[in-house]
């Protein structure tokens, strides 16, 4: 008697309740939309990165809400925000995904950084006991400042009739990142006297920056010292036809964070502020060490907007330096007409080993002396 009772209750509730149409249900929250260009700056081969690290922050505050990874690198649909104003960074692969780098002050928005990992100490006699920086992977980042509404919600849930048209301040907000380099590229060409008797060459440059900062682009102002390998000979030729007195070229190029920040300038560096070393290994197995003060020398490879600014300036000598030109290619070229002929290496004489070669000097012939030829 008692389940009929209930029965009948249920039955008279459900045909008593008036049905509303369905309804549309809003957070308050605003979707926001990422696209991620990676082609135009960054990488020709965008298949190469195997995914992106998206943070954001609040833009009045250093502490980072919110950090993802995802291996789409291309689009981005997973953060929700309520209204404020945002800043937000995107790099390739994540913190733990670099060989060459680490990161520190990972919860700062601001100050967070990469610095570059260490190679253990060389003991080789030429550069002894120097802890040479690994040279750095490919990374590039965006960041980026938006708004999302104050009507895009007023703080209580939101509902609209689902045959109603919805606001547009509900479609979100969306964005379009270009990805830009944070290393550069360091171009090495040094003239070599007598680089006929030359075997190998193995160098290293110091001076140089050791890290950036990812979200202001700037370089650290911590130095470091790279090691220079992968050396090529090229335009050797021959004074006066005289096969002993070879001239040429060896030249390398080097991935790098580039100058320090506050070093960027010709007139922010002395002489000293960068040191390049060169062992030579000549054919005979011996060693010789040049080393020259080349902080003077290193030049950025300007661009057409970076001389245009120079010009608006009226300083030729780029005494303006944008935060935009930090990766900006850098030349270091040991040559005329920087540098005398003595100013440059010059290998000595040497013959390779086990030939049983020699060079012989031959006293001229005198006037009053008889030499007997054997027959």
């Amino acid at each position: 008697m008692r389940t009929l009772f209930t029965a009948l209750i249920v039955l008279l509730a459900l045909t008593s309740c008036k049905r509303e149409p369905l309804e549309l249900y809003y957070t308050g929250k605003a979707q926001v939309d990422i696209d991620v260009d990676w082609t135009t700056r960054f990488t020709d081969n965008p298949k190469d990165i195997t995914g992106m690290t998206v943070i954001i922050a609040k833009l009045e505050s250093d502490s980072i809400i919110y950090t993802d990874i995802t291996n789409d690198i291309f689009h981005y649909e997973d953060l929700e925000l309520e209204p404020g104003n945002y800043k937000m960074l995107i790099f390739n692969e994540y913190f733990n995904g670099f060989g060459s780098m680490a990161f520190g002050d990972r919860k700062s928005f601001n100050k967070l950084f990469a610095a570059a990992q260490q190679q253990p100490r060389t003991t080789d006699f030429w550069d002894v006991n120097v802890s040479y920086m690994k040279e750095p992977e490919a990374i590039g980042c965006a960041v980026d400042t938006f708004t999302v509404l104050p009507e895009m919600a007023d703080g209580e849930p939101r509902f609209v009739h689902y045959k109603d048209y919805i606001p547009t301040e509900f479609e979100g907000v969306q964005l379009k990142e270009i990805i830009d380099p944070m290393t550069t590229e360091m171009f090495i060409r040094v003239r070599v006297l007598g680089i006929k008797y030359m075997q190998s060459v193995i160098g290293s440059i110091s001076g140089m920056a050791n890290g950036f900062l990812l979200t202001q682009a700037w370089r650290r102002s911590e130095p470091g010292v790279h090691l220079l390998e992968n050396w090529k000979i090229s335009d050797v030729t021959y004074e006066n036809g005289d096969t002993l007195k070879s001239v040429g070229y060896v030249t390398t190029t080097i991935r790098t964070f580039g100058l320090p920040h506050g070093r960027e300038l010709d007139s922010q560096r002395d002489s000293t502020s960068n040191l390049l070393s060169l062992c030579f290994t000549l054919i005979d197995g011996t060693q010789h060490v040049f080393r020259y003060p080349v902080g003077k020398m290193i030049k950025y490879r300007t661009t057409e907007a970076q001389s245009r600014r120079a010009g608006e300036k009226n300083n030729d000598d780029m005494s303006y330096f944008a935060k935009t030109d930090v990766t900006l290619e850098l030349d270091l070229i040991v040559d005329a007409p920087f540098y005398e002929e003595e100013d440059v290496p010059n290998l000595p004489y040497a013959q390779p080993k086990g030939t049983g070669a020699f060079d012989a000097e031959v006293e001229e012939w005198g006037d009053d002396e008889v030499v007997d030829v054997p027959m």
